[in-house]
């Protein structure tokens, strides 16, 4: 069972369909062109105005393949006022890569709790 909280609503599939994986097209080449213009951008390249995206646009359809990967129990709207923005975009490619290479039974919860890194602090006596 996979389950995605918003809010103080959850909700539950019990698998990710076919469907997903048929209608994931537009978000696969919109996360390419995201990751593109991410690696031009490190590389300090332009990236041509033909190849440029909005955020928005990228969102956009990023988030309605999200919303039909949970069977479309929640809107657009609903996943954007309620899901955490430090998660968003990274648990929506982590599906979307799961999807693609037909991994999803490691996906379980959303959103996904982000790493933990342990801090120790020493103390010194003198």
């Amino acid at each position: 069972m996979i389950t995605c909280t918003l809010g103080d609503k959850k909700y539950t599939i019990d698998f990710i369909s076919g469907r997903a994986l048929r209608e994931m097209e537009p978000a696969a080449k919109m996360y390419a062109k995201i990751v593109n213009i991410s690696n031009a951008a490190v590389r300090g390249e332009a990236v041509p105005e033909t190849e440029q995206i909005s955020i928005p646009e990228a969102m956009d359809v990023m988030v309605k393949w999200f919303c039909l990967v949970f069977g479309n129990q929640f809107t657009p709207d609903e996943l954007l006022d309620k899901y955490p923005v430090d998660r968003l975009m990274h648990d929506m490619a982590l599906t979307l890569m799961a999807v693609q290479a037909q991994t999803t039974s490691i996906l379980s919860e959303f959103p996904t709790k982000a790493a933990q890194t342990e801090v120790s602090t020493q103390t010194t006596e003198t």
